[in-house]
Formats: C-alpha cells, sequence, structure tokens
C-alpha cells in the first residue's frame, strides 16, 4: 500500500484540570483503493459534543470508504451529505441536537483522486513533498461572530459544509482540529510550518507502522510545549502518499 497514515487526539489543559475527556475525535479508513481521514471537534458549550465527534468521524470515514473508486461522481457528494444526515438522525433520537454540536475536517484519498471536505473550523493543508512552497489549504470557517464556527448539527448545515477536488500533486495531508492549527500552521496568509510540520512529516515517514506514528503525534501532541500555546484539544491526522519515491 502507497499510503501511510497517523493520527491522535490529545486532551486539553482546559479539560485535564477539569477532570473532562477530549472532545475531538478522529477517524482513518484504509482500503485497497485508498484512505478517508476525518477530524471532528466538538464543542466546548454542547453537553455531548464528544458523542457528537465520535459519530459524525466514524460515519462519514466508514461511508466515504465505500466511494474510493468513485470520487469524480457527484453520487460521492451524495454519499458524504447523507452520512451527516444519518449520524444527525442518530443522535437526535438521543437529545437535542444542539447537545451534540462539532465540526468536521476530512480527505478522501486515492492515487488518482483527492476530495476535500470540510464544515467549520479547524484547517486542512496539502503539500507537494517535493516543493513546501507548494500547498493547498482549507481554512477555517469561524462564522460572523468572534469565537464561532459552524456545526453539522445546525439546521443550514449543508450551506456550510465545503467539498473540493485537490490537485494530486499534494501528497502529503494534514488535518488538524482548531487547538493543534494554533501551533501547527502560520496564518495571514495560512501556510505550512517549516519547524513543526516538515520535521513532523519527516519523522513519521520513517516510522515503521500506524500505531508508532500515532504515538509519535500523541507525544507531540501532549508536549508541554503545546500546552503553553493552547489549552484547547489538539487533534492532529497526517496522511501520505509515498508515490514513486
Amino acid at each position: 500500500m502507497a499510503f501511510q497514515y497517523g493520527g491522535a487526539a490529545a486532551t486539553g489543559k482546559r479539560h485535564l484540570d477539569q477532570g473532562l475527556p477530549c472532545e475531538d475525535a478522529y477517524q482513518t479508513v484504509i482500503t485497497d483503493s485508498g484512505v478517508v481521514a476525518c477530524v471532528c471537534d466538538g464543542a466546548g458549550s454542547a453537553s455531548r459534543s464528544a458523542e457528537g465527534a465520535f459519530s459524525l468521524a466514524r460515519n462519514v470515514a466508514t461511508a466515504l470508504s465505500l466511494r474510493l473508486d468513485d470520487l469524480h461522481l457527484a453520487s460521492t457528494v451524495l454519499a458524504l451529505t447523507e452520512a451527516i444526515e444519518h449520524t444527525r438522525d442518530q443522535l437526535a433520537q438521543n437529545g437535542p441536537l444542539a447537545e451534540f454540536h462539532a465540526t468536521l475536517c476530512g480527505i478522501a484519498l486515492t492515487t488518482e483522486q483527492c476530495l476535500v471536505f470540510h464544515l467549520g473550523d479547524g484547517v486542512i493543508m496539502g503539500i507537494n513533498p517535493d516543493d513546501w512552497t507548494d500547498f493547498v489549504v482549507s481554512e477555517p470557517d469561524n462564522g460572523e461572530f468572534a469565537e464561532t464556527t459552524y456545526f453539522f448539527t445546525l439546521p443550514q448545515w449543508q450551506q456550510t459544509l465545503r467539498v473540493f477536488s485537490a490537485p494530486r500533486r499534494y501528497r502529503t495531508w494534514f488535518l488538524m482540529s482548531d487547538g493543534a492549527a494554533s501551533f501547527a500552521v502560520k496564518t495571514s496568509p495560512w501556510r505550512p510550518t517549516d519547524n513543526f510540520l516538515k520535521p513532523v512529516h519527516q519523522h513519521l515517514c520513517g516510522q515503521p507502522d500506524p500505531d508508532s506514528r500515532s504515538r509519535a503525534l500523541l507525544s507531540t501532541l501532549q508536549s508541554p510545549q503545546t500546552d503553553r500555546i493552547t489549552a484547547d484539544d489538539k487533534t492532529l491526522v497526517w496522511v501520505h502518499d509515498q508515490g514513486q519515491n
């Protein structure tokens, strides 16, 4: 398999101090055709957002993993929206949807196609590993007011879902919640960091399997340096197509 991947979600200092769990979630699904990765960030203001984030990441990744041979078809975008709607319907049976607020960052990647989908904040960054000045970014959508964003649980969620195809020269992808984005990328404009994302990528390329990559990412996200930057939960997923290298 040409694809390498790893991911980790670290509980932020704020939640650790309060004895609360991480409200971020991520899911990666690998098949013979490619890989799907999702990162979901549960809203701190919603009482069951961790459950919402986990359900959304799992359902979307599972649904799109069955469509990897058809990423170029409009029916794949329909499968994405149906997975989100299915998650909403499931959660609504257990309580008001506002209790499950979460955002969504995701990619579906094969050797020929890359579909990017994004709802709310967080950052998705695709990089040409042969030229780190060549990259594509899906920026956070922070809503109409400061400290607000959009969630899949809102009534008009389809109006804020962004979906696009990315050129396949972007073979290295980072998906991150806003907690991780606070130190993993640069802003104004959004761009990769030479002193964080690049060495993380180089280190993960040398790890033998997904478990070791995920442990390395978790150790990085749990470091005291990141806690000094943000008290938020931090999730980072890395996917890399080795190509012909």
